[in-house]
């Protein structure tokens, strides 16, 4: 409210001195329509911004809106308010609002009805500022940077994380209070009913002697004090839980950042409403003994009179029991008996006299006494009920405090945002007046400027001409480059494809016959690719036509069948080339079958003399080769192969040489492909 007053104030007093500068120059102008214009508009835009900075520096939210949308702000309110004037504003503002707020939240007058309670003072008009004496300059509406710093992103995050863990616990204690004020009044509830069980069991024993059964009253008198300390623990817990709601609603307004949270009015409200329910149920209980209370007083006085009367019994018959069943008694001990009784009746009769007498006072004695039983459990509903009042009360006028607030906000920032617009259509018709003479005055020049462009660009013109034709060209070479190297690209491929080919054949053959690939597509894919290069074509031409057709065996095929071959040599290697008879065979298996195979390793380098070299020898460095994967020394050796062993090794060796042939093929097509494309690319 003190920040409404005072940034009225402040607009009125700018916008007067306004006013005075635009008359003032409005009189010494002398072409004065353009010049007043623009006085106008500095005039609003001084008043606008004046009012939306004064906002910013007391609501730090907006300010933060007004730094995101707005460049430069930040640099500007910093600036501002770090000046020495505004602190000094800033206190007497601070005075100023303390005189205020205690006109306003502690009036003299003490309120007696409900209405008063929920009527929100009316705002003080901005005149009665003045005599407060306030030293506001142009600063006089912004907050202290070192009181209300401005909110960064991360304390607007701050902010949002606090009212979050603020709303999350308030709603768990509500919860918790419900559930516990919930138990304590189910409890209230029943010992309200023990209470009246109670006096309903006590009323009927004593009307009714003869069958009077007090244990189920004392039972009864157990089970209400069980009760009532159970109903005063469950109070007592839910007491605990409305005093925590209290608590952390007073910590969060304590805290700036939740003070204005709109739950904390809520929490309260539900907080009182909680305790006045358990009030009202103290007030039933309370009614509730004050009844059972009445009966245990005509209780009292029934067995005082008993107790008399048995007393009275014992001294006329002291040797009688009085108490005892199919007890005789003697004529003598009759007339005392009935003597008494008469003498008893006559006495009786004026004691009833003087108790009618009596009963008057008595009755009217009751009544008082109920009367002020009735006052008090009245004066307590009447303070519970006004306590209730005042803590609704309080509630509402939070309530509508915090919406006349929002109200006063929104309508501030709706005259901020006409403001604005006022002003933005204010600088739109400067500026077109501006830019109409700008226009005016840069016609010529720009004219001038037009006919040494037009030379300019001609000149560009051609030099850009000049360069398009040399991008053209060098275009035109681009493509025919990238052409070839595509080409050179696919012919590559075309010929790592044959090498695979003829290396693994086709992989998902199951023997050696399905994995054996003909190799007739790849060569056509190659001689399309070498565009009839004659060393391709020369190459081509080279390849076996099995290959081509039937397709040759790869290159673990041939390990595989080396080895069974391998094995089946050595068992007829003292078989020569004329052939032998059975016992030539059973000779040369069993010293195969003796013969130790031990591994040795060679090398190319080795020296030796074909004619010195026996079969076994002959197949052991065929082997060592094989597994080095040096198929063409494996060939080399297997074909000094003699006898029956040379027969059996013919078609391995065969099949070897045309893989190998075409192997060479292969990759003479690789190398020259790898040739082609580094020229195509270099």
């Amino acid at each position: 409210m003190l920040r409404t007053a005072t940034k009225s104030a402040s607009f009125g007093r700018t916008l007067q001195q306004t006013v005075r500068c635009q008359a003032s120059q409005a009189s010494t102008s002398k072409g004065g329509g353009i010049r007043k214009k623009v006085v106008i508009v500095t005039g609003i835009g001084v008043a606008a911004s004046a009012s939306i900075i004064g906002y910013a520096c007391v609501d730090p939210v907006f300010r933060v809106k007004i730094e995101d949308n707005v460049p430069g702000s930040k640099q500007i309110f910093d600036y501002i308010i770090n000046s020495k004037g505004f602190k000094m504003a800033k206190h007497n503002v601070e005075e100023a609002s303390k005189a205020v707020s205690e006109k306003l939240y502690f009036p003299k007058k003490k309120i007696t009805t409900e209405e008063p309670l929920l009527k929100i003072p009316d705002l003080p008009p901005p005149v009665q500022l003045r005599s407060e004496k306030v030293d506001v300059e142009s600063v006089d509406v912004r907050a202290d940077l070192t009181s209300t710093p401005p909110p960064q992103p991360h304390d607007l995050a701050e902010r949002l994380k606090k009212n979050e863990a603020l709303e999350a616990s308030l709603k768990a204690a509500i919860t918790s209070a419900s559930e516990k004020v919930q138990t304590a009044s189910n409890s209230k509830i029943k010992t309200i009913a023990a209470i009246n069980e109670h006096a309903r069991l006590l009323k009927a024993t004593v009307d009714d002697p003869q069958n009077a059964d007090w244990n189920k009253v004392t039972a009864a008198m157990e089970q209400v004090e069980k009760l009532s300390k159970e109903d005063a623990s469950d109070e007592y817990n839910s007491r605990n839980y409305l005093d925590n709601i209290r608590k952390i609603v007073s910590d969060g307004r304590r805290d700036s950042a939740t003070s204005s949270n709109p739950l904390l009015t809520n929490a309260t409200e539900s907080a009182n409403k909680l305790g006045s329910q358990l009030d009202e149920l103290n007030n039933l209980v309370q009614k509730s003994r004050n009844e059972s209370r009445v009966l245990n007083q005509y209780k009292d006085l029934i067995e005082k009179s008993r107790k008399q009367f048995s007393m009275e019994l014992k001294s006329i018959l002291p040797n009688i029991d009085i108490h005892a069943k199919d007890a005789k008694l003697t004529e003598d001990e009759l007339n005392a008996l009935i003597a008494h009784a008469h003498l008893r009746v006559d006495e009786l009769r004026r004691q009833l006299t003087e108790q009618q007498i009596r009963e008057e006072q008595n009755i009217a004695n009751a009544i008082e006494q109920q009367r002020r039983a009735d006052s008090q459990l009245a004066e307590e509903q009447l303070e519970l009920e006004m306590k209730r009042i005042r803590e609704q009360s309080d509630v509402d006028l939070e309530r509508k405090t915090i919406e006349a607030r929002q109200a006063w906000e929104a309508e501030l920032e709706e005259r901020l945002r006409r403001a604005a617009a006022a002003h933005s259509e204010h600088l739109e018709q400067v500026v077109r007046t501006q830019r109409q003479l700008y226009d005016i005055e840069q016609t010529q020049k720009i004219e001038e400027a037009v006919a040494k462009e037009r030379k300019l660009h001609s000149r560009q013109i051609s030099i850009a001409q000049g360069k398009l034709d040399g991008i053209e060209a060098a275009l035109n070479s681009r493509v025919s480059a990238d052409m070839e190297i595509r080409r050179s690209k696919q012919f590559w491929i075309a010929c790592q494809n044959l090498v695979e080919s003829v290396v693994h054949g086709r992989k998902g053959g199951k023997d050696m016959e399905s994995r054996r690939k003909p190799l007739a597509t790849e060569l056509k894919v190659i001689k399309e690719a070498s565009c009839d290069d004659e060393f391709v074509t020369s190459l081509l031409d080279a390849v076996p036509n099995e290959s081509i057709y039937v397709g040759v065996c790869t290159e673990e095929d041939l390990k595989t069948r080396f080895y069974n071959l391998y094995k089946t040599a050595r068992r007829v290697a003292k078989i020569d080339d004329n052939g032998g008879g059975i016992m030539r065979y059973v000779s040369s298996f069993i010293q195969n079958a003796i013969t130790l195979d031990l591994p040795r390793k060679y090398s190319l380098d080795d020296k030796f003399d074909p004619s010195t070299l026996d079969t076994y020898e002959i197949l052991s460095r065929t082997r060592y080769y094989v597994e080095s994967n040096d198929l063409h020394s494996a060939v080399r050796m297997a074909q000094l192969l003699t006898g029956e062993a040379r027969q059996l090794a013919k078609d391995w060796i065969s099949d070897t040489r045309t893989h190998l042939e075409t192997r060479l093929i292969a990759e003479l097509l690789v190398a020259h492909a790898t040739v082609t494309s580094i020229r195509a690319v270099y």
